[in-house]
Formats: structure tokens, sequence, C-alpha cells
């Protein structure tokens, strides 16, 4: 299992382009495998895509992942060119992860439909694809939708879902998909059906990865309360009982052993998501978490 690190794109109002670009800095340097964003188009979270272009322009080595995008609310076309113009800016680390949402008011803010929101992620994925493909094909003198992306031969697609059907389309269009933070039991319980149907698909390279919601301090009860605010002001009123299930807090050697608990699920990558907006928390998960994790220097 390889372990990736979000972004604080959602930690509104703390985030600014200091703690940004020194969060993407330090993650980059430590040995992350990829960055995690997410996305509420509703609200004043920094959007995924240009805090991925952001972050490209300061790293080297790690991933770029939209974990994920809602899609069906945007226009597929300007996804498509703002994705591949990350994927060349980053030297080809990008995945684009996408999914539906989960909030109809994501979608009413951008004048979106929200029926049949799965039939047209379905049509975008297609249409994405065929913009990239056909941008590779542009030349000196033919111009084309793109730009192309770097990737050969397209930049990998990680679906998210949860609904039974949702998870049967992401096998059959994804090459990747991805857990919400589900916890380590839903993930492990879950795994080896994906890897199965995936393997049926034909699809030996299927990869999966899951979030998790992390907040690392001396005092477990602290640390959660300090989490607290940014969960709560980007999911909303969320029981004091249920925040404890969801966010791993506390001393830095147990949220260490929360994490080791998914290793069974056989997940190619977790991102670990800090919930307290300081950069002091990307350095303690490098420093105490990540080295069982760290992905070889290339």
């Amino acid at each position: 299992m390889k372990l990736g690190i979000g972004l604080p794109n959602t930690l509104v109002p703390d985030v600014n382009r200091g703690m940004f670009l020194d969060w993407a800095r330090v993650a980059d340097q430590a040995g992350f495998h990829s960055f995690g964003t997410i996305d509420r188009p509703s609200q004043d979270v920094w959007d995924p895509l240009i805090a991925l272009t952001a972050a490209a322009a300061v790293t080297e080595r790690v991933r770029l992942a939209t974990t994920i995008l809602q899609l069906p609310n945007r226009n597929e076309v300007l996804v498509a060119k703002q994705a591949a113009v990350i994927d060349r800016l980053s030297g080809g680390r990008l995945d684009l992860g996408v999914g539906i949402g989960w909030d109809a008011s994501d979608y009413k803010i951008l004048g979106a439909r929200w029926p049949n929101r799965g039939k047209k992620l379905e049509r975008q994925i297609r249409k994405i694809r065929r913009i990239w493909r056909a941008a590779k094909k542009a030349s000196a003198d033919e111009a084309a939708t793109g730009p192309a992306p770097m990737q050969k031969p397209l930049p990998p697609i990680w679906i998210g879902a949860n609904k039974p059907r949702a998870v049967d389309r992401a096998i059959e269009m994804g090459d990747a998909y991805v857990f919400g933070a589900a916890g380590a039991e839903r993930m492990i319980e879950a795994a080896p059906k994906l890897r199965a149907q995936a393997e049926q698909a034909g699809k030996k390279r299927f990869q999966l990865g899951g979030l998790a919601y992390v907040a690392i301090g001396d005092d477990s009860d602290a640390a959660l309360a300090a989490a607290a605010r940014s969960y709560r002001r980007y999911y909303g009123a969320v029981p004091d009982d249920q925040l404890a299930q969801r966010i791993h807090a506390g001393p830095v050697d147990v949220v260490s052993q929360a994490i080791k608990e998914y290793e069974p699920a056989g997940l190619d990558v977790l991102w670990l998501f800090p919930e307290i907006p300081d950069v002091k928390q990307v350095e303690m998960i490098a420093e105490a978490i990540l080295p069982a994790y760290r992905v070889p220097s290339r």
C-alpha cells in the first residue's frame, strides 16, 4: 500500500498561498506517492484542478490526483483540457478521479441538472478520452481540441462510487476505483469483490484507493476537537460519536496503528487527509508513518 496525502484545498479559511505551497513542497520532498483533493462546488473550497495546477508547478515527483472531482455538474470538454494541462505541466503525473457527488446544491450552484447524472458521467468519460486521443494526433499544422496529455496511452481515470450501479460503472469505465472515507473494515470487506469484478472485466491492472481523515496531537480529544471545525464546515453537522469514527485522531503512534488496519484491504493507495490546518501535520505523518509505505526514489 502506498501512502498519499490530501492537499489543504478544503481547509478554508486557514489555507493561504504560503501554507498551500509549503504543504505541497514538504509532501513532495518527503516521498508521498500522490496528492489527493476533494470537491464541493457549492462551498468556498479551492477548486481541485486549480489546486493541482499550483502543486504541479512546485513539485517534481509526487502524483496529482482528484479524489474525486464532481464531473456531471461540469463541462467535460473544459475538464479534459484543464486536466491535460496539469498532466503536461507536471511531466505526466495526473490521476483524474471523478464521481457524481452527493449533494444537489453542488449542481444547483453550477446550473447543472441533478437527475440522470450517472448516465451523464458515462458519456463524459467517453468524451474526455476521445478528446485526449484526438489531441495526441494534432500536428504543427492542424490544431485539436486538446492540448494532449503527456501520459501514454492516457492519464488514468479513477472513479469514486458508493451505490451498486455506480460501483459497477466504475469497474466498467474506470482504470481504478476510489473508496470514500469508508473506514478500514468496509474497505477490507469490499476490496476482494472489486478486484474479482475487475478481473472478470479483463482489467488485471485495475487499482483501488481509499481516503482516511487524520488529526495528530498528543491529546486525542484535543486533536479531534481541532479537526472538527474543518470537517463540519465541509460536511455539515456531524454528531460527536460519528466524528470520532470518521477521523483517526490522537498521538502519532495511535494514528499510525489506525493506518495499519487498512493494510489487509490491499489498497494500491491510501490518501490521508489532515483535518488540522497546519503543515506540521504533514511533517509528523512524513516522519512517523510514511517510512513504512514510502515509494522508492526514481
